[in-house]
């Protein structure tokens, strides 16, 4: 049985954030411990975040390495070493971050059909990367860095727009569709559920992509959110 798994080989491609890198890379450690070939792909700047991690299990006899790409910043704008959205001090900067995080695609592509994997495990902000498992025949695995309870208030905020047709921002309004009564006013919500933007056409994007994609993982455990865990189910 063991050796049947250690023939499973599964890319795992972290968005370049904190709150969303450190759950994928401790996610990704644990399928290497549970004996799955485990390649995380990421920049310089960032694999140094978890270096000694990743070592340190290469250490215990662990299959699990880290692939580098490299990040544009002469291109986008920005200092060597600025990789992460975490070293953003200004609003330019993390637009420049942003678009050079958009303009890692190609050497990703390149690297799937190099290491021909059995699976792609991708952050929810990589939506292009259902198509990309596509071509290669395999899964791709959506990673949700969040919780249950999280993802689905915003399925049922998106889906019913209870905030819409208030009498005024203040006035509180119960999450539609969760098994608890939760409630809320419009200006607890993020400012896309109010007004549409860029971000809105990119989230209603990447929705779609999790819809296509084999399954989800989440941040999360049954005993935490077993309710939650059946309602997104």
């Amino acid at each position: 049985m063991e050796s049947q798994s250690q023939e499973l080989n599964v890319i795992f491609l972290p968005y370049l954030t904190p709150g969303h890198m450190n759950p994928m890379i401790d996610t990704a450690r644990l399928f290497a411990k549970h004996g799955v070939n485990v390649t995380i792909i990421t920049t310089q700047a960032n694999a140094l975040l978890f270096k000694k991690s990743i070592d340190n299990d290469i250490i215990s006899g662990y299959s699990i390495k880290t692939q580098l790409i490299k990040f544009p910043s002469a291109q986008v704008g920005l200092p060597e070493g600025i990789e992460n959205v975490k070293d953003g001090t200004s609003l330019e900067m993390l637009g420049k971050i942003s678009h050079g995080i958009s303009l890692l695609q190609e050497q990703i592509e390149i690297l799937f059909q190099d290491l021909q994997p059995d699976c792609i495990v991708s952050d929810m902000f990589y939506p292009w990367t259902v198509e990309s498992a596509a071509k290669l025949g395999v899964p791709r695995i959506y990673y949700y860095s969040s919780s249950y309870f999280s993802s689905c208030a915003v399925h049922f905020i998106r889906k019913y727009k209870p905030h819409e047709g208030l009498v005024s921002d203040s006035q509180k309004f119960s999450i539609p569709g969760i098994p608890h009564n939760i409630e809320i006013t419009s200006l607890q919500l993020p400012d896309y559920f109010r007004t549409r933007s860029d971000f809105s056409d990119f989230l209603d994007v990447i929705y779609e992509s999790e819809s296509r994609s084999y399954g989800t993982l989440y941040n999360n455990f049954h005993e935490l959110e077993s309710d939650y865990e059946q309602l997104y189910k």
